[in-house]
């Protein structure tokens, strides 16, 4: 197996702290500014795009997103890992899901910013936080488990692109701000690249869990 070496763990840690910096930023102008004129004007363009036939699309594009999706689908990597013998990474998973879920409940009740609709709870968006852990999440433990390489260059791909639709998906709905994706995706990053770095160093030394 890989891990990450201690050059590539100091950058990944500057990530971090960059990451959480641009989020913490984005979370106060949000709650204070709660509809910004990028927003509205952001909003007012993709509703004006619309079309009746990419409705559908995007309300599964949507779903696939949630965590009615998400938690099912980290559990069944969960069972993956468990049957290969990556016992550590497969009870870490649903931990990890839990821990987002958590994160994510919190950070909304704190800000309060209200949706298009006006409901409340909308930074971050919930969909593009919780696909941006899956993503990264599953990009680092194929390199971790070294596989081929064009699978991992074919998951980098999709997971940018599920990452892309799905918080589209939540403006052309209506259900989010685009400020509120971008939350997601900060705010997703920085949970996923705190994960990561404890997985990796919890991996470097294998437990009675990680038998290979």
């Amino acid at each position: 197996m890989k891990r990450l070496d201690r050059a590539t763990r100091r950058l990944t840690v500057a990530l971090l702290a960059a990451v959480v910096l641009a989020f913490l930023l984005a979370a106060v102008v949000a709650r204070a500014e709660r509809f910004s004129s990028l927003d509205q004007g952001t909003r007012a363009l993709v509703r004006d795009g619309r079309s009746p036939a990419l409705k559908m699309p995007m309300r599964v594009v949507s779903l696939l997103g949630s965590g009615y999706i998400l938690l099912p689908g980290a559990l069944a990597c969960g069972v993956v890992m468990w049957r290969r013998h990556h016992r550590f990474v497969a009870l870490s998973l649903p931990v990890i899901g839990i821990g987002a879920a958590a994160a994510l409940g919190i950070t909304k009740w704190i800000v309060n910013k209200p949706r298009p609709s006006l409901r409340g709870y909308g930074f971050p968006s919930g969909h593009v936080f919780g696909v941006t852990v899956f993503v990264v999440i599953g990009v680092y433990l194929l390199w971790r488990f070294e596989a081929p390489r064009r699978v991992q260059r074919a998951a980098r791909a999709a997971g940018i692109v599920f990452v892309l639709a799905v918080g589209y998906s939540r403006v052309y709905l209506g259900a989010h701000w685009l400020s509120d994706v971008a939350g997601g995706l900060l705010g997703g990053v920085a949970f996923a690249l705190v994960m990561v770095l404890i997985l990796d160093a919890r991996l470097a030394d294998p437990g009675p869990l990680e038998n290979n």
